[in-house]
């Protein structure tokens, strides 16, 4: 087996992502490695995109990344604790680019992500996360589906 050093683990705060939060803490104790857990804040589309007058807002952005990485170190210190190596990373984007592109540029060996197991029309107008960073990652990717 080989030993995974470097353990990118996307979260979306979901039921499922905690799950595969799990699964990447027990991998990255059993390899000695170091786990960086992400979560990936998504654009907001304004109204303003829809043909309407443009609505003063608040900085969502910054809000939104300051809120994840709140929420980001409360469960790190929930599910890790601290006798494993680990980081937060909060970044801001498309899901599944920016997981690529932070796992490409980090150098990280291995993904382990959360997938929703949508079906028929959902997944048909969604989309994958996951499958989109399967098929674009430069490194493995294990991804974990809740068992019901």
């Amino acid at each position: 087996m080989p030993s995974f050093q470097k353990i990118l683990c996307p979260i979306d705060f979901s039921e499922d992502s905690r799950v595969a939060l799990t699964h990447a803490v027990e991998i990255a104790r059993v390899s000695g490695g170091e786990l960086t857990v992400l979560h990936v804040v998504e654009p907001v589309l304004y109204p303003v995109e829809y043909g309407m007058a443009p609505v003063p807002t608040v900085d969502l952005e910054s809000s939104a990344t300051a809120n994840a990485r709140a929420k980001l170190s409360d469960l790190v210190q929930e599910e890790i604790g601290s006798d494993l190596k680990s980081q937060i990373k909060v970044v801001f984007g498309r899901a599944d680019q920016q997981i690529c592109d932070v796992a490409r540029e980090e150098g990280f060996d291995l993904i382990v992500l959360a997938t929703h197991g949508l079906t028929g029309l959902k997944h048909l107008l969604l989309g994958s996360v996951a499958e989109r960073v399967v098929r674009h990652s430069d490194c493995p990717v294990l991804t974990v589906k809740k068992q019901n």
